[in-house]
């Protein structure tokens, strides 16, 4: 069996330029994709004003079609705050989206970790941090990933992307990961660019816990570093890099290349590359 039939009813896109959610479906449907991941920080897709009726017009539309929803959280959202008001609010959107994820049937909520507010020194070697804020960051990203794990209600799974992840991070993530409290996302184009620099420890950490990980993001990256290009146009090798993860329980392999009629362009692309010698 090649790679390609392993993967083909699982494959998603980002739906970000389209008109409506239902809009973005209705694509997915026609064009063999298995379901969408939703860009909900887009506010002419942004969940929080959406009435019951539609909530139920699309969870009924996935369920009579075969197709699904994932959710991938604002990018912006950190946590590292150690702001009680500003975690407040953050968890009080934590909330209405799972809900927003249960009223759908979503299964997955993607997340950013998030990034420690750095302040660079005029000196060699060069300081990024407070060394007083290392241990408080590493308190704060612990109590917060607890608090927002504890939303999850058995239905949606809370899967952390490989996203401007460092050392600190890994050493919180390690027993969240291990008692399967949360999950992964592996984007393999962010995993081809912390390789090449040198970036080892994240790219072992994701390859070792592939077992956790529910969610691929497949985009290419161009000589420049550009990501999100169409896939077989630039840089990665697509059948060397889920074949690294081939243990891996993936339940979606989101493409991430916009607008949508390019994300069909590398469907096709992605056919073509993985079915043209079985594995």
């Amino acid at each position: 069996m090649n790679l390609w039939n392993i993967i083909k009813n699982k494959v998603s896109y980002h739906a970000v330029y389209d008109k409506s959610i239902i809009d973005a479906l209705k694509f997915a449907k026609n064009n063999n994709f298995a379901g969408i991941q939703l860009a909900v920080e887009s506010p002419h897709l942004s969940f929080e004003h959406l009435s019951h009726e539609k909530r139920v017009e699309i969870k009924n539309f996935c369920k009579n079609n075969g197709l699904y929803v994932n959710l991938h959280a604002p990018d912006d959202i950190s946590l590292f705050n150690t702001n009680l008001q500003l975690q407040n609010g953050i968890f009080e959107y934590f909330e209405d989206l799972f809900k927003f994820a249960k009223d759908i049937s979503s299964q997955l909520i993607i997340i950013h970790i998030g990034t420690m507010t750095d302040f660079p020194t005029d000196t060699i070697p060069k300081q990024i941090y407070p060394y007083e804020d290392l241990d408080l960051y590493k308190k704060s990203l612990k109590e917060n990933l607890t608090q927002l794990i504890s939303l999850q209600d058995g239905q949606v799974m809370l899967c952390v992307e490989n996203y401007k992840i460092n050392p600190l991070i890994l050493d919180v993530l390690q027993p969240f990961i291990s008692n399967e409290k949360c999950w992964l996302c592996y984007d393999v184009a962010k995993a081809y660019y912390d390789k090449q620099h040198k970036n080892i420890e994240v790219s072992k950490f994701f390859i070792e816990n592939q077992k956790s990980i529910k969610q691929v993001h497949l985009h290419d990256i161009n000589e420049n570093g550009r990501g999100h290009c169409i896939i077989g146009s630039g840089l990665i090798d697509f059948k060397e890099s889920l074949l690294n993860i081939k243990n891996a329980p993936v339940i979606d392999y989101c493409i991430e290349v916009r607008p949508r009629s390019k994300a069909l362009e590398s469907l096709k692309n992605l056919k073509q590359i993985l079915s043209s010698s079985a594995q």
